[in-house]
């Protein structure tokens, strides 16, 4: 009997190690991957249309409140008071950058597209919540900002914020991190297809191959089934009849594509000049002082007009409808640009999204009432206005196929698809004519982060690898038996066994996850040796540039690199990681600035 229960006893442990690999065959199986990606893709999509519609939410019942036709109409105020508002939001919004300098400038698009790029795709949440809050404070009270670029800070951060709770790869966050950014642009503007493509030409710098697409493709969809159904199927515009003319307006649409992008260069030069303004000739670098001085001046032209306060979508219904004079309308165009630029050098928080549909509504509309005026031709301006939206998008922006895809999902009408395709891309490649790159790689050339090979940067080109490499790796000759193997790399330090041959030379790599393949592929697993398993692995010379590493890093989807030399017969030299190269890079960036500080310092000593 003690015989039979000692049998049982082994039947039920093989029987429990039977299911253990089975499991654990199933969890490395392509199909278990691929559901439990598409589970997590889903989740994200809830979660970071959520934050969307929480931002949407707050955010308009902030406008509603603080709007001036609604406290005029409210309360029994002298009209001179309208100025404190936005004047109160940039002391708010000052205050908020002064106490947290450091999260404060981690804002809007770009900081998510660095976050990608640099971080693995890390936000940290504290980074999230603050650019949540400060937004709708600063659109909230009247900064002429859009919503866009909150909204993929948010969403992004959401992507990152889950990917830590999972305690995803550093490759799935970069992943899950772009997805959330498009899934929060879907909710806000509920456009879909303008989501994806947002995170496509925006966060993923036009990377069509990026793992991240059906990610992005499922979280954007799931984000506006759930705004859709919380927000309602509402258009934000309603459009009033036009007609589109015929084949001869397409000449006028053509110079008008050339105008969006000249109104785009407009922007991008009243930026620089407020730019060096601010921080080379007043040298303002205290928020409050940059801040405030914008505000009280878009506080005294508010009161002149209304028109001018926040998002704007309402001023674009009231000229598609003809609800402004000419004269009125041309100098709401060009204030619009001007205080944009301001705000946005001034250090407010927003996007330019919304603003450009708002210029680029008035652009149309005023180009078409002016050639009517002036040539024998009758164009629609409603069909101008709309068309000018993207236009005036795809050139301050460079987001050409956005700018085509969200005009159309916020007005809900394809019937002038062919013209705002057509306005949309020649304003796009007027703006890469004289800029010679996109706002968005220019901006990260400005940080010394390179786009042109996918992310590398550029500031590592004069460091070599041998200047960062480490020699406390775990090191076995090709000839160790199987189970001297296991018991190295259950103790090993990176988790990983670098293999080498009699001349010391790399013979490849061996990790945990390829242990346990041999263990359930091979019956005879103990009689394998360290060459049997090993896989070959891409390497590094130790003279090589880092920025050469950061690209094979990225390629290959690697944690660690080897390194070897090849001016000693490609003996195994030692590895770097991709936290030693940021960390690498962050000090170079911090002894620039430091330079910089006492160079300037020295200046004002002589």
């Amino acid at each position: 009997m003690i015989k039979n229960i000692a049998q049982d006893s082994d039947n039920n442990n093989d029987q429990k190690e039977i299911n253990s690999l089975l499991i654990s065959s199933y969890l490395d199986s392509d199909i278990f991957r691929y559901i439990y990606h598409v589970l997590i893709s889903v989740v994200l999509g809830l979660f970071a249309g959520s934050g969307g519609i929480l931002f949407h939410y707050l955010l308009d019942k902030m406008r509603e409140f603080f709007e001036p036709q609604s406290i005029s109409r409210d309360y029994d105020i002298n009209p001179f008071f309208i100025i404190l508002i936005p004047v109160a939001g940039g002391l708010v919004c000052s205050l908020m950058t002064k106490l947290s300098p450091e999260i404060a400038k981690e804002k809007g698009v770009l900081s998510v597209i660095k976050a990608v790029i640099i971080r693995k795709g890390f936000i940290p949440i504290r980074e999230t919540l603050f650019h949540l809050a400060a937004p709708i404070i600063s659109i909230g009270t009247g900064a002429p900002l859009g919503p866009e670029g909150p909204a993929a800070k948010i969403g992004g951060g959401i992507g990152s914020f889950m990917s830590q709770i999972f305690r995803l790869s550093s490759n799935d966050m970069i992943m899950y991190t772009s997805a959330g950014g498009g899934a929060a642009i879907s909710a806000v503007f509920n456009a879909p297809i303008a989501g994806v493509f947002f995170g496509i030409e925006v966060i993923l710098l036009n990377d069509l191959k990026n793992r991240a697409l059906s990610a992005l493709i499922i979280a954007s969809v799931v984000a506006d089934i759930l705004s859709r159904a919380v927000l309602g199927n509402k258009k934000i515009f309603n459009i009033p009849a036009y007609h589109m003319g015929d084949l001869e307006s397409y000449p006028y649409f053509l110079a008008l594509g050339i105008f969006c992008g000249l109104t785009a260069m407009m922007y991008f030069k009243f930026s620089e000049k407020f730019k060096i303004l601010f921080n080379d000739k007043l040298k303002l670098h205290n928020p409050f002082v940059r801040l405030l001085p914008a505000t009280v001046i878009f506080g005294f032209f508010l009161i002149w007009n209304y028109e001018l306060f926040g998002i704007g979508y309402s001023t674009i219904s009231k000229v598609l409808h003809n609800g402004i004079e000419i004269p009125d309308l041309t100098l709401l165009f060009v204030l619009k640009i001007v205080f944009l630029a301001m705000f946005i050098q001034a250090g407010a928080y927003g996007g330019t999204f919304a603003p450009s549909l708002s210029i680029g509504a008035f652009l149309g509309y005023i180009f078409a009432v002016t050639v009517n005026g002036y040539l024998p031709v009758v164009l629609d301006p409603v069909a101008f206005a709309l068309v000018g939206m993207g236009g005036v998008l795809a050139g301050i922006n460079s987001i050409p196929l956005t700018s085509i895809l969200l005009v159309f999902e916020v007005t809900g009408d394809y019937m002038f698809i062919l013209p705002l395709m057509l306005v949309s891309i020649i304003s796009y490649l007027v703006i890469i004519y004289y800029r010679r790159g996109s706002e968005y790689t220019l901006a990260l050339m400005d940080e010394n982060i390179d786009v042109t090979k996918k992310g590398d940067l550029d500031i590592l080109g004069k460091i070599t690898v041998g200047s960062i490499l480490k020699t406390d790796m775990d090191v076995a000759d090709f000839r160790t038996p199987f189970r001297e193997l296991v018991r190295i790399i259950i103790n090993s330090k990176y988790g990983d066994i670098f293999i080498v041959d009699k001349k010391q030379q790399l013979v490849g790599i061996i990790t945990l996850k390829d242990v346990r393949h041999a263990i359930l592929d091979n019956d005879l697993a103990d009689l394998l040796i360290a060459s049997d398993i090993a896989v070959k692995v891409p390497a590094v010379d130790i003279f090589d540039p880092v920025a050469d590493a950061l690209i094979k890093l990225k390629e290959y989807e690697l944690e660690i690199i080897p390194v070897v030399s090849g001016e000693n017969n490609n003996v195994f030299e030692g590895i770097i990681t991709h936290k030693d190269i940021i960390e690498t890079y962050f000090e170079v960036i911090e002894d620039i600035s430091m330079s910089e500080h006492l160079t300037k310092s020295g200046k004002k000593f002589k």
